[in-house]
């Protein structure tokens, strides 16, 4: 593929609609998709202008400076870890090779396990000179042994995921197979056998020039005070329950993450 047609599908990557935000700051990892450092060093490789990026892994806040698709340097790291104090400050080059081992390992220790990364671009801070350009997200992605092309999870999927902790139970269909099943989904399960396929035929015939992922409370008691909904973008399909005290946070986490 040629550099200018990397840059245009990064380009179209950036101005989609399924993005999903928690707080202000983009998630680009949720439940180990994309794998956490391979979604970070994307994230290096598609900024172009100089920026510190924030990137939340999980609890701890690690700020970068990054310019022409190069990463520069650490500026912060939070939670005091000892890791992080080869980093922080330390121009990132070939030539110097015990700071790049040490940002490796730190990198390597916190995207580990990581459930959820967001991502936050903010004006650069001073660092370095002009003549430290950083190593690109590819050579990162070499040295640190990363597969840049770990491709993310579908839209219904990263949204059950993203806002897993707000829901009871879920079920993730895609392509009418059960993708992944999260919490007591008896009673899902059945309203999925007997009750889905028939809710859509007669959405499409009610609503036959909507497309795009919708989101339907269905307001079907499920005891204690929680209720049903079920999200559906193209053959991919979430059917979960959740408190009804949630739905205000569920539908605007939805909202937003369609822009």
């Amino acid at each position: 593929m040629s550099d200018t047609s990397t840059i245009t599908n990064k380009l179209a990557a950036l101005l989609s609609d399924d993005d999903i935000y928690v707080a202000g700051a983009r998630v680009i990892a949720q439940g180990g998709s994309p794998a956490p450092l391979a979604a970070v060093l994307n994230e290096i490789d598609a900024t172009v202008l100089e920026r510190t990026l924030v990137f939340s892994i999980d609890d701890v806040n690690v700020s970068m400076i990054v310019a022409g698709r190069r990463l520069r340097g650490f500026t912060d790291v939070s939670g005091n870890l000892p890791e992080a104090a080869n980093v922080i400050g330390k121009v990132l080059s070939r030539d110097d090779s015990e700071p790049l081992q040490a940002a490796g390992d730190l990198m390597l220790l916190l995207c580990a396990s990581a459930n959820r990364v967001t991502v936050r671009s903010l004006p650069a801070t001073p660092f370095g000179t002009s003549a430290d350009a950083g190593l690109s997200a590819s050579g990162l992605a070499t040295l640190w042994h990363i597969n840049l092309d770990d491709k993310p999870a579908a839209f219904i999927e990263r949204y059950l995921s993203a806002n897993a902790a707000d829901l009871s139970a879920y079920i993730y269909v895609s392509n009418g197979d059960v993708v992944k099943t999260v919490g007591d989904v008896a009673t899902l399960d059945a309203l999925w056998s007997t009750q889905v396929t028939e809710f859509r035929k007669r959405h499409r015939a009610l609503l036959p020039k909507q497309d795009g992922p919708r989101l339907t409370c269905l307001d079907e008691p499920m005891g204690e005070g929680s209720t049903v909904a079920i999200a559906i973008d193209g053959n991919d399909v979430g059917l979960f329950s959740y408190k009804r005290s949630q739905m205000p946070r569920l539908v605007s986490t939805w909202a937003a993450s369609l822009g």
